[in-house]
């Protein structure tokens, strides 16, 4: 059984291209581009968190922390003719998790597959197909109830132990012709996780421009830094100095881009806490 892997997707003939990738070797990481989400709609977009459920003490460091089988996350499929239940239980690591579908009626047919997206349940079916995603490069079963397990680190698996910033599980149909893909979606579900804060949750300030660090800085109406466009020759100690953010900081705060591209000039780096995962 193939994994599921973290993603970027390209847009336009992004769907049929995914539905060809059958390889353990083919390439799920796109470009850079971006769903633009306002300051305001990033607010509203927030995963919905509740009290943990059956954890170890609430000072957990990582998803390891967590008893094996702890339920960290559900949610409901309602809406375009499918029903049912997603349940994200702990598998005892620091990347992954157990994932079960239970009562999906009408069950899944031939070439449908599962993804969670940083994006809110509101979004288009556009956007989803361009939004950061955890996507399972198998075909669901053809069958109401089932389980799968998702990989470790190194094999497709998370970059970060805190995976609060998927909000959205999404059941879609192959493209026309295609064995599976994002054609359609057939079925969303808001994921509601019990995870204890498992962020660093950085005080944020902005000591304004300087040596390695002279992007463009974003900020809510409040005056809070948000993001952040990096300039040619920015570089992490810069930036972390401008904002007060360590490395981890910045990489908890970017799940959808690996150490190496935090400094490439050009892109928008998130400072919120309330839009990880999603770009601006």
């Amino acid at each position: 059984m193939r994994p599921m892997r973290t993603a970027r997707r390209r847009t336009g003939a992004l769907a049929l291209a995914v539905a060809l990738a059958g390889s353990m070797g083919a390439c799920a990481v796109g470009g850079d581009s971006a769903v633009r989400v306002s300051p305001t709609a990033v607010a509203s977009a927030a995963p919905e968190r509740g009290p943990a459920i059956d954890t170890e003490p609430d000072d957990a460091a990582g998803l390891s922390d967590l008893t094996p089988g702890t339920l960290i996350a559900s949610g409901e499929f309602d809406g375009r003719g499918t029903t049912g239940r997603i349940e994200i239980r702990a598998n005892g690591e620091d990347h992954g998790f157990e994932i079960a579908l239970a009562d999906v009626t009408p069950a899944p047919a031939a070439g449908m597959s599962l993804e969670l997206n940083a994006l809110p349940v509101t979004a288009s079916d556009a956007e989803l197909q361009q939004g950061f995603s955890y996507y399972r490069y198998d075909a669901l079963a053809t069958s109401p109830d089932q389980a799968f397990s998702t990989p470790g680190p190194g094999y497709g698996g998370f970059e970060t132990s805190d995976p609060t910033y998927l909000r959205t599980a999404v059941i879609w149909a192959a493209p026309e012709g295609a064995s599976i893909g994002l054609g359609s979606v057939v079925a969303t579900a808001e994921l509601a996780w019990s995870l204890p804060d498992l962020g660093p949750s950085p005080d944020l300030i902005d000591l304004g421009d300087a040596t390695g660090a002279r992007g463009e800085v974003g900020t809510s109406r409040e005056g809070v830094p948000v993001n952040y466009r990096v300039a040619p020759g920015d570089t992490i100690d810069g930036i972390g100095t401008r904002f007060g953010l360590t490395m981890d900081q910045l990489a908890w705060l970017n799940p959808d881009r690996s150490p190496g591209r935090l400094v490439l000039a050009g892109i928008t780096l998130n400072l919120s806490a309330e839009s990880r995962g999603l770009r601006w």
